[in-house]
């Protein structure tokens, strides 16, 4: 009777272990799919409505035929025009406290929803990767319709990866950049959002299965890295990158080492009570400090 009860829970062990793989690797598919297309059907953005600037709206085509919602507020021509990047989940509007902030400092801005977000066009969210179109259509629709202008390109998050993705095909086009929170490659992002948000062991296991499957969904998985995007910025090019002290979506070591690898004429400034993306809530006044010191750089010969 031994032997046979045996097999039978072998058996019973080994098909609920089959069954746990199979439905562990089903799940992490359906996470990873989720998680890189568009979270929220496209959606209008109204002109806003502002004491500090009167916008025009713009819609901006790419060169892999995407279309993207838009807003410039004009300044002053001798001053660089800012290109605004939002977030993950966010769109130009989430840019408005920035867009303020250099309007109340003369700077003409560019504010963009990027692909896969508000009234942009897109499905497929690679968090950043493919923005980097995205990018360079603003900066193309800025080089005609602003001859002139210096352009600084800020990026938030996903915002500053597709900016750094961009870099190598922009070349000298960008007079500098401001990179808010970046992160430092996709497999460190999924790893310190997980490992932030679950118990010790399942962040693990839940880490494991989407990393077997975000390969299938997103065949870019591994290149999808800001780090070594950012040996695309011209030497030359003045780059400031901001990172939260609280921040445990994208660290300031990580910061550290996209700074390293956009050359000697980068700074980080760490705000120490940052979170991701609040920054500026944090500290205002230094956020306002080092950005606008920063966009003094940028505008001399």
């Amino acid at each position: 009777m031994g032997n046979p009860v045996r097999r039978k829970w072998v058996r019973r062990v080994f098909v609920f272990t089959a069954c746990a793989i199979v439905f562990w690797l089903v799940a992490s598919f359906a996470v990873t799919s989720r998680l890189t297309r568009r979270a929220r059907p496209l959606t209008p953005e109204p002109l806003p409505t502002v004491p500090w600037g009167n916008a025009e709206a713009l819609t901006l085509h790419t060169s892999d035929n995407q279309t993207l919602g838009a807003w410039f507020f004009p300044g002053p021509p001798a001053r660089p025009v800012v290109v605004l990047l939002h977030g993950n989940g966010g769109s130009r509007r989430a840019c408005l406290p920035q867009a303020e902030l250099l309007a109340a400092a003369g700077y003409p801005v560019l504010a963009v929803t990027l692909r896969a977000h508000g009234d942009s066009t897109g499905d497929r969210n690679d968090i950043g990767y493919s923005a980097r179109h995205d990018v360079v259509a603003a900066v193309d629709w800025l080089n005609a319709n602003r001859p002139h202008a210096r352009v600084v390109v800020w990026g938030q998050s996903l915002g500053s990866a597709a900016a750094l993705f961009a870099a190598r095909d922009l070349g000298t086009r960008v007079s500098g950049y401001v990179l808010e929170c970046p992160y430092r490659d996709l497999r460190t992002a999924v790893w310190n959002r997980l490992h932030s948000r679950l118990p010790p062991v399942l962040d693990h296991v839940a880490y494991a299965g989407l990393r077997i499957t975000a390969p299938i969904v997103l065949p870019d998985f591994d290149r999808i890295a800001p780090v070594e995007a950012a040996a695309g910025v011209p030497r030359e090019t003045p780059a400031l990158v901001l990172a939260g002290g609280r921040d445990a979506r994208a660290t300031p070591n990580e910061a550290r080492e996209i700074v390293a690898q956009l050359g000697p004429r980068a700074e980080l400034v760490v705000i120490a009570e940052g979170d991701h993306l609040q920054l500026f809530e944090a500290d205002s006044n230094q956020y306002r400090s080092v950005i606008l010191s920063f966009l003094e750089k940028c505008n001399s010969p």
